[in-house]
Protein backbone atom coordinates (compact mmCIF):
# COMPACT_ATOMS: atom_id res chain seq x y z
CA UNK A 1 0.00 0.00 0.00
CA UNK A 2 1.53 3.40 -0.86
CA UNK A 3 1.23 5.87 1.86
CA UNK A 4 1.02 9.51 1.65
CA UNK A 5 2.19 12.85 4.35
CA UNK A 6 0.96 15.60 4.22
CA UNK A 7 2.46 18.57 6.30
CA UNK A 8 0.22 20.42 8.90
CA UNK A 9 0.45 23.81 7.17
CA UNK A 10 -1.30 22.23 4.34
CA UNK A 11 -4.14 21.10 5.97
CA UNK A 12 -6.83 24.28 6.52
CA UNK A 13 -9.69 24.12 8.98
CA UNK A 14 -12.66 23.82 7.55
CA UNK A 15 -14.89 27.19 7.83
CA UNK A 16 -18.07 26.41 8.51
CA UNK A 17 -20.63 29.18 8.32
CA UNK A 18 -23.23 29.18 10.81
CA UNK A 19 -27.08 30.73 10.76
CA UNK A 20 -28.42 32.94 13.25
CA UNK A 21 -29.24 31.36 16.42
CA UNK A 22 -32.75 30.44 17.12
CA UNK A 23 -34.24 32.23 19.83
CA UNK A 24 -35.92 31.37 23.06
CA UNK A 25 -39.84 31.48 22.11
CA UNK A 26 -40.85 31.42 25.96
CA UNK A 27 -39.00 34.20 27.00
CA UNK A 28 -40.72 37.03 28.61
CA UNK A 29 -40.75 39.57 25.57
CA UNK A 30 -42.95 37.46 23.78
CA UNK A 31 -45.22 36.08 26.88
CA UNK A 32 -45.23 38.76 29.55
CA UNK A 33 -49.01 40.81 29.71
CA UNK A 34 -50.32 42.70 27.05
CA UNK A 35 -48.37 41.16 24.27
CA UNK A 36 -50.73 37.46 24.17
CA UNK A 37 -54.21 38.77 24.04
CA UNK A 38 -56.40 37.18 26.98
CA UNK A 39 -58.33 33.58 26.02
CA UNK A 40 -61.00 31.89 27.14
CA UNK A 41 -60.88 28.13 29.12
CA UNK A 42 -60.54 26.68 25.82
CA UNK A 43 -58.26 28.70 24.55
CA UNK A 44 -60.31 31.22 22.09
CA UNK A 45 -59.12 35.19 22.05
CA UNK A 46 -61.61 36.34 24.88
CA UNK A 47 -64.05 39.63 23.80
CA UNK A 48 -63.45 42.29 26.50
CA UNK A 49 -66.53 44.17 25.05
CA UNK A 50 -68.86 42.50 27.15
CA UNK A 51 -66.59 43.29 30.51
CA UNK A 52 -66.45 46.82 29.31
CA UNK A 53 -70.11 47.67 29.30
CA UNK A 54 -70.09 46.32 32.69
CA UNK A 55 -67.27 48.51 34.31
CA UNK A 56 -69.18 51.38 35.78
CA UNK A 57 -67.95 53.92 38.79
CA UNK A 58 -66.72 52.13 41.47
CA UNK A 59 -64.47 49.31 42.48
CA UNK A 60 -64.86 45.80 40.55
CA UNK A 61 -62.48 43.09 40.49
CA UNK A 62 -60.68 39.95 38.28
CA UNK A 63 -60.40 37.00 40.60
CA UNK A 64 -57.95 34.12 39.54
CA UNK A 65 -55.26 31.92 41.47
CA UNK A 66 -51.58 32.94 40.24
CA UNK A 67 -50.50 32.96 36.78
CA UNK A 68 -53.84 32.50 35.44
CA UNK A 69 -54.12 35.70 32.96
CA UNK A 70 -55.35 38.51 35.27
CA UNK A 71 -53.00 40.90 34.56
CA UNK A 72 -53.41 40.12 31.01
CA UNK A 73 -57.11 40.51 31.38
CA UNK A 74 -56.97 43.29 32.98
CA UNK A 75 -54.44 45.17 30.52
CA UNK A 76 -57.03 44.09 27.68
CA UNK A 77 -59.92 46.02 28.97
CA UNK A 78 -57.33 49.08 29.57
CA UNK A 79 -56.28 48.99 25.93
CA UNK A 80 -60.07 48.46 24.77
CA UNK A 81 -60.98 51.56 27.08
CA UNK A 82 -58.11 53.80 26.02
CA UNK A 83 -59.29 52.86 22.28
CA UNK A 84 -62.86 54.16 22.72
CA UNK A 85 -61.49 57.35 24.28
CA UNK A 86 -61.49 56.63 27.88
CA UNK A 87 -58.58 57.95 30.02
CA UNK A 88 -56.70 54.88 31.92
CA UNK A 89 -54.02 54.30 34.34
CA UNK A 90 -52.41 51.24 35.63
CA UNK A 91 -50.61 50.81 39.68
CA UNK A 92 -49.42 47.19 40.28
CA UNK A 93 -49.31 47.22 43.69
CA UNK A 94 -46.01 45.31 45.06
CA UNK A 95 -45.32 47.53 48.45
CA UNK A 96 -46.73 50.10 50.63
CA UNK A 97 -45.03 52.67 48.49
CA UNK A 98 -46.93 51.49 45.33
CA UNK A 99 -50.17 51.05 47.65
CA UNK A 100 -50.06 55.10 48.32
CA UNK A 101 -49.42 55.58 43.88
CA UNK A 102 -52.24 53.69 43.86
CA UNK A 103 -54.57 55.71 46.07
CA UNK A 104 -53.30 58.75 44.67
CA UNK A 105 -54.00 57.51 41.09
CA UNK A 106 -57.82 57.21 42.06
CA UNK A 107 -57.77 60.62 43.80
CA UNK A 108 -56.71 62.17 40.65
CA UNK A 109 -58.84 60.53 38.21
CA UNK A 110 -61.52 62.28 36.19
CA UNK A 111 -65.26 61.05 35.77
CA UNK A 112 -65.19 57.78 33.85
CA UNK A 113 -61.23 57.49 33.98
CA UNK A 114 -60.63 53.92 34.52
CA UNK A 115 -58.08 53.02 37.01
CA UNK A 116 -56.33 49.04 37.18
CA UNK A 117 -54.74 48.20 40.74
CA UNK A 118 -53.03 44.98 40.32
CA UNK A 119 -52.82 43.58 43.60
CA UNK A 120 -55.53 44.28 45.62
CA UNK A 121 -54.26 42.32 48.41
CA UNK A 122 -51.01 44.11 48.98
CA UNK A 123 -52.98 46.89 49.68
CA UNK A 124 -52.60 47.62 53.73
CA UNK A 125 -54.82 47.64 55.99
CA UNK A 126 -57.79 49.73 55.29
CA UNK A 127 -56.28 51.30 51.75
CA UNK A 128 -59.07 49.14 49.63
CA UNK A 129 -61.91 51.32 51.51
CA UNK A 130 -59.88 54.30 51.21
CA UNK A 131 -59.95 53.73 47.29
CA UNK A 132 -62.92 52.61 46.80
CA UNK A 133 -64.47 55.96 48.96
CA UNK A 134 -62.05 57.70 46.30
CA UNK A 135 -63.52 55.66 43.40
CA UNK A 136 -67.15 56.86 44.61
CA UNK A 137 -66.39 60.48 45.03
CA UNK A 138 -64.12 61.23 41.25
CA UNK A 139 -67.01 58.94 39.75
CA UNK A 140 -64.30 56.67 38.45
CA UNK A 141 -64.11 53.14 37.37
CA UNK A 142 -60.96 50.75 39.46
CA UNK A 143 -60.59 47.49 38.09
CA UNK A 144 -58.69 45.44 40.68
CA UNK A 145 -57.09 42.18 40.22
CA UNK A 146 -57.00 39.78 43.21
CA UNK A 147 -56.29 35.97 44.25
CA UNK A 148 -59.56 35.27 45.99
CA UNK A 149 -62.91 37.14 46.51
CA UNK A 150 -62.16 40.79 48.51
CA UNK A 151 -65.47 41.96 48.83
CA UNK A 152 -65.69 43.67 45.62
CA UNK A 153 -68.64 42.50 43.04
CA UNK A 154 -66.61 40.22 40.71
CA UNK A 155 -66.17 41.15 36.94
CA UNK A 156 -64.88 37.82 35.83
CA UNK A 157 -62.82 34.72 37.30
CA UNK A 158 -60.17 33.32 35.36
CA UNK A 159 -58.48 30.31 35.49
CA UNK A 160 -56.69 28.25 33.01
CA UNK A 161 -56.28 24.56 30.94
CA UNK A 162 -54.23 22.55 28.81
CA UNK A 163 -55.72 24.10 25.80
CA UNK A 164 -54.99 27.69 27.12
CA UNK A 165 -51.67 26.78 27.19
CA UNK A 166 -51.74 25.39 23.75
CA UNK A 167 -52.88 28.53 22.57
CA UNK A 168 -50.63 30.17 24.25
CA UNK A 169 -47.42 28.60 22.83
CA UNK A 170 -49.09 28.45 19.19
CA UNK A 171 -48.79 32.05 18.89
CA UNK A 172 -44.99 32.45 19.80
CA UNK A 173 -42.39 32.29 17.64
CA UNK A 174 -41.61 28.84 16.30
CA UNK A 175 -39.56 26.81 18.31
CA UNK A 176 -37.72 24.59 15.70
CA UNK A 177 -39.38 21.49 16.74
CA UNK A 178 -37.62 21.52 20.47
CA UNK A 179 -40.73 21.76 21.99
CA UNK A 180 -43.62 19.33 21.20
CA UNK A 181 -47.30 19.00 22.34
CA UNK A 182 -46.73 16.71 25.28
CA UNK A 183 -44.12 19.17 27.01
CA UNK A 184 -46.65 21.35 27.06
CA UNK A 185 -49.17 19.21 28.45
CA UNK A 186 -46.51 17.89 30.89
CA UNK A 187 -45.36 21.43 31.93
CA UNK A 188 -49.12 22.71 32.65
CA UNK A 189 -49.46 19.31 35.13
CA UNK A 190 -46.15 19.97 36.82
CA UNK A 191 -47.14 23.47 37.57
CA UNK A 192 -51.02 23.02 38.60
CA UNK A 193 -52.14 25.04 36.11
CA UNK A 194 -50.39 28.14 36.83
CA UNK A 195 -49.68 29.48 32.87
CA UNK A 196 -47.03 31.84 34.14
CA UNK A 197 -44.85 28.84 35.45
CA UNK A 198 -45.49 26.19 32.74
CA UNK A 199 -44.14 28.98 30.07
CA UNK A 200 -41.24 29.86 32.51
CA UNK A 201 -40.52 25.40 32.46
CA UNK A 202 -40.88 25.18 29.05
CA UNK A 203 -38.18 27.74 28.35
CA UNK A 204 -35.67 25.89 31.05
CA UNK A 205 -36.16 23.18 28.62
CA UNK A 206 -35.94 24.76 25.60
CA UNK A 207 -32.69 26.07 26.93
CA UNK A 208 -31.05 22.76 27.87
CA UNK A 209 -31.93 21.12 24.56
CA UNK A 210 -30.77 23.56 22.40
CA UNK A 211 -27.38 23.54 24.27
CA UNK A 212 -27.37 19.75 24.42
CA UNK A 213 -28.18 19.87 20.03
CA UNK A 214 -25.35 22.11 19.62
CA UNK A 215 -22.31 19.99 19.94
CA UNK A 216 -24.35 17.72 17.51
CA UNK A 217 -25.20 19.99 15.16
CA UNK A 218 -21.15 21.50 14.86
CA UNK A 219 -20.00 18.11 14.88
CA UNK A 220 -22.51 17.37 11.21
CA UNK A 221 -21.12 20.68 10.39
CA UNK A 222 -17.48 19.75 10.56
CA UNK A 223 -17.57 16.27 9.13
CA UNK A 224 -19.57 18.30 6.21
CA UNK A 225 -16.95 20.57 5.79
CA UNK A 226 -14.11 17.81 6.10
CA UNK A 227 -15.75 15.38 3.12
CA UNK A 228 -16.13 18.71 0.82
CA UNK A 229 -12.04 17.84 0.53
CA UNK A 230 -12.37 14.31 -0.03
CA UNK A 231 -12.16 12.98 -3.62
CA UNK A 232 -16.07 11.57 -5.13
CA UNK A 233 -14.87 7.99 -4.89
CA UNK A 234 -14.69 8.26 -0.98
CA UNK A 235 -18.33 9.83 -0.60
CA UNK A 236 -21.47 7.74 0.26
CA UNK A 237 -23.51 7.60 -2.82
CA UNK A 238 -26.43 10.31 -2.72
CA UNK A 239 -29.50 7.53 -2.27
CA UNK A 240 -27.44 6.84 1.01
CA UNK A 241 -26.67 10.13 2.69
CA UNK A 242 -27.96 11.29 5.69
CA UNK A 243 -30.17 14.71 5.95
CA UNK A 244 -26.69 17.08 6.82
CA UNK A 245 -24.31 14.73 6.00
CA UNK A 246 -22.99 15.85 2.62
CA UNK A 247 -21.88 12.26 2.08
CA UNK A 248 -19.51 11.73 4.77
CA UNK A 249 -16.74 8.92 4.16
CA UNK A 250 -18.25 5.64 3.43
CA UNK A 251 -17.62 2.90 5.72
CA UNK A 252 -14.48 0.49 6.06
CA UNK A 253 -13.10 3.30 2.94
CA UNK A 254 -9.69 5.00 3.30
CA UNK A 255 -7.37 6.88 1.47
CA UNK A 256 -4.25 5.00 -0.22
Amino acid sequence: MITTTTTAAAVKPPRITRGPALANPFATRYTKPGVIPPLDASGRPLDVGPLIDRVGCGCSVIVGPHGRGKTTLVRALLAAAAAAGRATSFVQVRSRASAWQAIKAVAAARPGQLVAVDGWEQLPWGGGLVIAALASWRRAAVVATAHRPVGLPVLARCDSSPAVVAAVVSRLPDCGGIISAADVEEAFRRRHGNVRDALADLYDRFEERRRSRAPMAAAIGLAAAESERLPESERLPESERLPGSEGLPVPGRRRC
